[in-house]
């Protein structure tokens, strides 16, 4: 049924502003700014509550209801009305066999404010319209049709393949084809003037999810235009994210903590400007958006640093995803600077691992860092007016180094794989590279010149990576490879050292990737899920409790109801016996198969120490 459309013209509310109470800080309101188009919520954390908080400013202004539009919410578990037919979602085995009804006859009025697949489908059935759009749709993807009609269930859905063969229920169809059947009916439903949908990539296969991006984008738009509507998602997938130029980044919204506002980049905000910027986000593919939903990124030099510092992460357990980071590559050091800012609007922690001659040719990297909030209290450490001051100071030293040095540097050209040897600034790169690797291989006249300089750039090294800007000392990514290969391109012998890494003892790969593990540890610190860690508050406080309360007699099973009386249930990961003689003593076991540890069983008495034992019982990953 359509809503009578408003006579006069409707004065527009743009930009919308959504007003959202930040979780543990009612007094506190963070605001989400709405433009015509697709707004896109993404980030780990505070997406739902935002899209809730969205949908209601837009039923406060009643602004929908003058245009004589609806405002319709998609909740992440929309497909939970047929879920009952197609699993045993409320009971063992109690999986509803009959053919698949959603819904109610009474309720078709107020299809929009259910959130689930049911108001899309009611829909179809009253709008041939609608239905016949998305059925030509269907037919295109999948070669199916559906069909919809009421009986004392509620709305019967079926599916009929439009190639031949009889229709079948939609328990038997595939869920992802169910939920795009929602998902169209809502996108091209006119009386929908603010569409807000939960995670609408879910079931959905990547090419699909492109698919359904391109029908929102043909309709998304300024909804006093009826054939347009605002599109509100929040989403984990690259595929849907709709970043083609920096002129998109607005409609961004970046959700990194329920305790802190969104950051959103204006439309106005110099950034988009930058010529740098626009050929970066011009060619991120899908793989490389993953860094606008991590809540940490790190840039890299090029393609084949990304081969060797993801390969090198994986080779020795470094769980980059497991804390949310991201490697990102660029084109050049000359991006680093903007796009670390770029970042860095969205909230994220951003870490940069650059060539060594980002540090080497000018101060244009090490200055960008010197400008951030926190350089400040790092210089003041380090005993320095600013990091820039002593990046100055090292530049001039280093510069007569050269100039006092000029056979011994040659030399070193001749001795280094120089990265760029024809470059004007080759003697200043090869010279540093030298100092900060092996500074004491110069000749008896540079040497002492040379240790000094180690000595004095260290600190600047140090204080830099405090703020996560790394360098790579022997030069290039290139420099750290066990092999040389002339004869093909930097990504593919980058690939073929990657290769190796499988092979390599973790400890000669942790010594001759120092640098870069370095960068790895500041976007991904505690990469290892150290279980450890958890179990050993559990048994320390067991342990105490028993020790403290048991007696010579005591049962084993009345030793684990205080174990329980003490921690709750999570108890029950360990089995406690009594092994009292001629003084009290308690075995401890691990009874789940999933903790199993080769120090278990051991026993422990009276007279230890639990605090002392229990750690070297569950020493974690530290140890290792």
């Amino acid at each position: 049924m359509n809503v009578p459309v408003a006579e006069e013209p409707i004065t527009a509310i743009w930009p919308l502003d959504a007003k959202l109470k930040l979780l543990g800080e009612p007094s506190v309101q963070a605001t989400v700014n709405i433009q015509p188009g697709i707004t896109t919520l993404v980030g780990p954390n505070g997406k739902t509550r935002a899209l809730r908080a969205i949908k209601s400013a837009l039923q406060s202004t009643q602004w929908m209801q003058a245009l004589g539009r609806r405002i319709h919410f998609l909740a992440a578990g929309r497909s939970s009305p047929l879920e009952n037919y197609r699993a045993a979602v409320n009971s063992p085995g109690g999986m509803n066999s009959s053919d698949a009804a959603v819904g109610h006859i009474d309720y078709r009025r107020q299809w929009s404010d259910l959130e689930s697949v049911t108001g899309a489908l009611m829909t179809l059935d009253a709008r041939p319209d609608l239905r016949l759009k998305i059925e030509a749709r269907l037919q295109q993807l999948f070669d199916r049709s559906v069909q919809l009609s009421w009986s004392q269930n509620g709305l019967n859905v079926r599916i009929l393949p439009t190639g031949g063969g009889p229709s079948y229920a939609a328990n038997h169809e595939a869920s992802g084809i169910l939920q795009l059947v929602a998902l169209l009916a809502a996108i091209h439903n006119d009386e929908i003037g603010a569409l807000l949908i939960d995670e609408p990539e879910i079931s959905l296969h990547p090419q699909h999810q492109a698919f359904l991006l391109e029908e929102m984008e043909r309709v998304a738009g300024d909804p006093t235009d009826r054939t347009r509507k605002i599109i509100v998602i929040a989403t984990h997938s690259a595929v849907l994210l709709p970043l083609r130029s920096v002129n998109d980044l607005p409609a961004l919204k970046f959700f990194n903590s329920v305790r802190r506002a969104p950051a959103q980049i204006d439309s106005d905000s110099d950034v988009l400007n930058r010529n740098k910027l626009k050929a970066l986000v011009a060619r991120m593919s899908s793989t490389h958006r993953l860094a606008v939903f991590a809540e940490r990124v790190l840039l890299v030099e090029g393609p084949s640093d990304e081969i060797v510092a993801t390969q090198l992460a994986r080779s020795l357990d470094l769980r980059l995803l497991a804390r949310n980071a991201q490697i990102l590559p660029v084109t050049g050091k000359g991006e680093f600077v903007e796009a670390a800012k770029l970042f860095r609007l969205m909230n994220k922690d951003v870490a940069i691992l650059a060539d060594l001659d980002a540090l080497a040719d000018d101060n244009k990297l090490v200055r960008s860092f010197s400008e951030l909030p926190a350089a400040s209290a790092v210089a003041d450490r380090w005993g320095r007016s600013s990091i820039a001051d002593l990046d100055g100071d090292l530049r001039r030293e280093l510069a007569d180094f050269v100039t006092r040095h000029r056979d011994a540097v040659r030399t070193t050209a001749t001795e280094h794989a120089d990265w760029s040897e024809t470059d004007v600034n080759a003697d200043r790169r090869v010279a540093l590279a030298r100092i900060l690797t092996d500074p004491a291989s110069f000749d008896d006249d540079a040497r002492a010149d040379a240790v000094s300089l180690c000595t004095r750039y260290e600190a600047l090294t140090k204080a830099l990576a405090e703020l996560g800007c790394f360098f790579l000392r022997r030069g290039t990514i290139e420099n750290y490879f066990a092999f040389e290969s002339s004869d093909r391109g930097k990504p593919d012998v980058a690939a073929q050292e990657s290769a190796t890494f499988a092979a390599t003892e973790p400890e000669a790969l942790r010594e001759r990737y120092a640098d870069l593990l370095a960068a790895l540890a500041y976007i991904a610190p505690n990469q290892r899920v150290d279980e450890d860690l958890l179990l050993r508050t559990k048994l320390a406080a067991v342990l105490a409790a028993v020790l403290l309360d048991m007696k010579r007699e005591d049962s084993d099973e009345k030793l684990n109801a205080i174990a329980r009386a003490t921690v709750g249930g999570d108890a029950d990961v360990f089995r406690l016996s009594n092994r009292s003689k001629d003084e009290m003593r308690i075995a401890v076991e691990m009874a789940s198969p999933l903790f199993e540890r080769g120090t278990f069983p051991f026993e422990i008495g009276k007279e230890d120490n639990p605090t002392l034992v229990v750690p070297e019982k569950l020493p974690g990953l530290g140890s290792s």
